[in-house]
């Protein structure tokens, strides 16, 4: 029994080690890629800083920076719906971010087509603009320090002897605890809107919206690369897709890219 026990330890410290040792590795990998994909950036070999850029996302090492810098590396090149794809990713991760904002303007005012925006009713425009003013993780950060906040006041109340300081506690307390929830809620509100935003770039040079998913029906207008859409159904290889100005159609699957 103990030769068994003894060679179970020593398989549960040799798997334990070989995780670690696989995380470390992977940390060190995803590190020197970024590192190359900077340098080459800045010698100007802008393909081989895609190529690294790439490597270190395929990874999982996901950021408003290696996004940005990768739509930079994109528009070096030319490849403007690349970079507008990239800066768009960015952006969710880092909406206030002036510099990825401005770079993103800059690039959308390059594609052909100049689509109108129907406006937003009142109440989803001021709702996403508080979306927008931090990322998920800052909305979350946010939430933790308030609830942790509300409890110790609460405990300020429990402890406390005199009638209006346990009143001003606990309301105080309680309202600190509601715009913690208030806050949690829009973190989990904006980590869906990056993981389930709906919404693709046009990757084709020029691509057809159709009235159906089928070629043979009937065409509806022509859109180009660059175009932002917002996709509504999938079928088959085709994609339903509308346009900030209300249009919509059936494009080929293949000729958009999902932020």
């Amino acid at each position: 029994m103990n030769t068994i026990s003894k060679h179970k330890h020593m398989i549960i410290i040799i798997i334990i080690y070989v995780f670690f040792t696989s995380l470390g590795s992977f940390a060190i990998n995803s590190e020197l890629a970024n590192d190359s994909a900077n340098s080459n950036y800045k010698n100007g070999n802008y393909e081989n800083a895609i190529k690294y850029y790439e490597s270190v996302l395929s990874q999982g090492q996901e950021s408003a920076t290696i996004y940005y810098n990768l739509g930079n590396a994109y528009f070096r090149i030319k490849d403007i719906p690349k970079s507008i794809l990239n800066f768009e990713r960015a952006k969710l991760l880092s909406p206030k971010d002036d510099d990825i904002n401005f770079n993103l303007n800059l690039t959308s005012g390059l594609i052909v087509d100049k689509v109108n925006n129907i406006p937003e009713f009142i109440v989803t425009a001021w709702f996403k603009n508080i979306l927008n003013m931090f990322s998920a993780n800052i909305w979350a950060a946010i939430s933790l320090v308030l609830f942790v906040l509300s409890l110790l006041i609460i405990l300020f109340f429990l402890f406390s002897k005199r009638a209006y300081l346990r009143k001003l506690f606990f309301w105080t307390g309680s309202l600190i605890f509601i715009i913690s929830l208030i806050c949690l809620f829009i973190a989990v509100e904006s980590r869906v809107t990056i993981i389930d935003n709906h919404s693709a770039i046009v990757m084709q040079a020029v691509t057809t919206a159709k009235s159906s998913p089928s070629n043979s029906s009937t065409d509806l207008f022509i859109i180009h690369e660059g175009t932002k859409v917002t996709i509504n159904e999938k079928l088959d290889d085709w994609t339903e897709i509308k346009l900030s100005d209300g249009n919509v159609g059936w494009i080929k699957s293949k000729d958009i890219e999902e932020i």
